[in-house]
Parts: structure tokens; sequence; C-alpha cells
């Protein structure tokens, strides 16, 4: 079969209609043509696990036809808009009898959900299971479900390896400080005890010139002693 993605990140806050557009979303999933069958039940869960370990809501439309005049990805946008969704919320929309399949993202998600290599690899992903020759429609949400987590853990894998790298370098920093305040005191206290050093010997050689001088005063005492005896 033959299918023809659209990945959309809405970024518009328009809500505009087409008379031929009109789609009532009342459930994560419409499902007018039964595609999923007995995989709903399945489905549902994945589309509540998605929601609980990611945050991100997923709507799911399975139908015959777009039957708008617009294009697939501003009918998708203008059927997203009209919902008024929650935060993170995705839509994938299928036209069995068409061949279109479209992924959108309300424009209230977060940057990593918005980013359009994200709906891209989410649409891939949920396009992929429609290209055999007998369509896998509930493989098709569970896939971009699963690319969903996969999106999610690598945004959250790098904000943590950005914050780890800054952290390690003001880790780094300090070590620095502290090795530079260590050998400042280092060399600070073996001046101090070269000083010591210094007016010690120093003090040591004057009490030895004075001990010398002392006993040259005595010899030349007794000498003059000794002379005056003679005469």
């Amino acid at each position: 079969m033959w299918i023809t993605a659209d990945a959309y990140a809405d970024d518009s806050s328009s809500t505009g209609t087409d008379a031929n557009s009109s789609v009532t979303i009342t459930d994560n999933i419409t499902d007018t043509e039964n595609l999923l069958g007995s995989h709903a039940t399945e489905v549902s869960d994945a589309i509540a696990k998605t929601e609980k370990e990611t945050g991100v809501h997923v709507h799911l439309l399975y139908l015959s036809s777009f039957n708008s005049e617009q294009t697939p990805q501003k009918w998708a946008s203008t059927v997203l808009e009209s919902t008024k969704p929650k935060a993170n919320t995705v839509l994938l929309a299928v036209a069995a009898n068409d061949g279109n399949l479209v992924v959108a993202v309300s424009s209230n998600s977060d940057e990593w959900l918005k980013q359009q290599k994200t709906v891209d690899a989410l649409s891939e992903a949920a396009q992929q299971q429609l290209m055999e020759s007998t369509p896998n429609w509930s493989g098709a949400a569970t896939a971009m479900m699963d690319q969903i987590a996969k999106s999610k853990k690598t945004s959250t894998s790098s904000s943590t390896v950005t914050i780890g790298v800054i952290a390690m370098g003001v880790a780094l920093a300090a070590m620095v400080v502290l090795v530079v305040v260590m050998v400042i005191v280092r060399r600070r206290r073996e001046v101090k005890k070269d000083s010591e050093a210094e007016i010690e010997q120093a003090s040591e050689d004057g009490q030895e010139s004075a001990d010398e001088l002392q006993e040259d005063i005595q010899e030349t005492s007794s000498e003059v002693d000794q002379s005056g005896v003679r005469e």
C-alpha cells in the first residue's frame, strides 16, 4: 500500500475551520473505519503508558478520507488546534482511502517535541508500518509512540550530559584554586622557615663574636696585670 506521510509541527495559534474538515474528537482514539479492530485496547494502553512516561498526550484519527480542500498538514493543524490541546499533544491522522498520513504536534509543546526533526522521526516510524502489503494500522500508532519515548530519552540524556560537563568544569576549577592556594601557603611557610633560620644563624654568629671579644679583653687584662707585677 502507498502512504504519503506528512510531518507538521504547528507553530501557529490559528484555529480556522474548513467546511469539509470538521471532525469531532471525543476520545484519544477516533476510528471510524474500525481499522484497529481487536488491537484497540492494546493501543489505548500504549497511549496511557506514553503519557505517564513522557508527558505526551496522543490522539489518533483513523478515517477513510480527510474530505478537505486544505492540504493534509493544514487540515491536521486545524483539527488539532480545535481541540484546545494540552501542552505536548501529538496527533496521528490516517486517511486510509486517500493514502495520507499526517503527524502534527501542538504549538504549546516543549521544544524537543515540536522540533521538525522529532516530528519527522515520528512520521517515519508510523509510515513504515503502513508500507507493507497488509498495513499494520495499530503498529503505526505504537511505533510512533515508541519513537516519542526514544526522542524524549535522547533529549533528557543530552541535557544531563550538558549539566554534567558544566558541573565537572566547576569542580576542576575549584581543584585548581585549591592547589594554587596550597602551593602559595606552602611557599610562604618555606620562606618563613628560611627567614627564621637566617635570624637564628645570625644570632649564633653574633654570640660567637661576642664570646671571642670577651676572651680578647680578658687576655689583654691579664697581660696588663702581669706587666705591672714585673715593674
